[in-house]
């Protein structure tokens, strides 16, 4: 998947479980955050191509590091209210109408921070990667990228295309979803229940009906 595509799936899982009723906007960003953070490994690029082709969907692509990763990014966090610090900087120029209160909030439920939550949301949140990339893989010209998911214990890879890398069906899915949970913010749950499934659904169904 696309680093957005990434997002969009801790994004909308999170709004989904009604993470955002319970502790606030905060923890769906530090959802999105974790759900790409096992690309940092593609930063290795930036060392040499050898290193990237070494390095890329294997050190941060794998069931022991992604969730260390994501949990660490949950835990600066909530000690340093990153994503807070960020949504507070982007609301000073950017306006919301007369909106006193975040999209499918209830002024009424207090919000809650919990150090556990958050670990746990960003540490499933960047588990969530592996399996999008198992299925979603490879192009036109490029080969399917295997992930080796048990390193460093195994070099062993898997991979499952349904789906090739880049397909914009996804893309259009997730922001159709994010238009109406927009429009709609009384159903934000709800919207994002069925936008995470419509995506499921046309992983599922592409390869089926559409194969390549």
């Amino acid at each position: 998947m696309t680093t957005y595509e990434h997002a969009m799936v801790g994004v909308t899982a999170a709004a989904a479980a009604g993470l955002h009723l319970r502790y606030g906007w905060r923890i769906v960003a530090v959802a999105a955050l974790a759900a790409i953070s096992p690309d940092w490994d593609a930063l290795t690029i930036f060392g040499s191509l050898a290193l990237f082709d070494q390095g890329h969907r294997v050190w941060g692509h794998n069931v022991f590091v992604a969730p260390l990763v994501g949990a660490l990014i949950g835990e600066l966090d909530y000690r340093f209210d990153v994503t807070g610090r960020a949504g507070r900087g982007l609301g000073r120029y950017i306006k919301a109408g007369s909106r006193k209160q975040p999209i499918g909030e209830d002024a009424s439920v207090p919000i809650q921070s919990s150090r556990a939550a958050w670990l746990i949301v960003a540490a499933l949140a960047a588990l969530s990667h592996l399996p999008a990339d198992l299925v979603v893989s490879g192009t036109a010209t490029l080969s399917d990228w295997e992930l080796q998911l048990l390193w460093p214990f195994s070099k062993q890879g898997w991979v499952y295309p349904l789906v090739r890398w880049g397909d914009p069906g996804m893309s259009i899915l997730f922001a159709l979803g994010m238009l109406a949970m927009a429009q709609w913010p009384a159903r934000v749950r709800g919207t994002a229940a069925m936008t995470l499934a419509l995506v499921i659904a046309y992983i599922v169904l592409r390869r089926v009906v559409y194969p390549w």
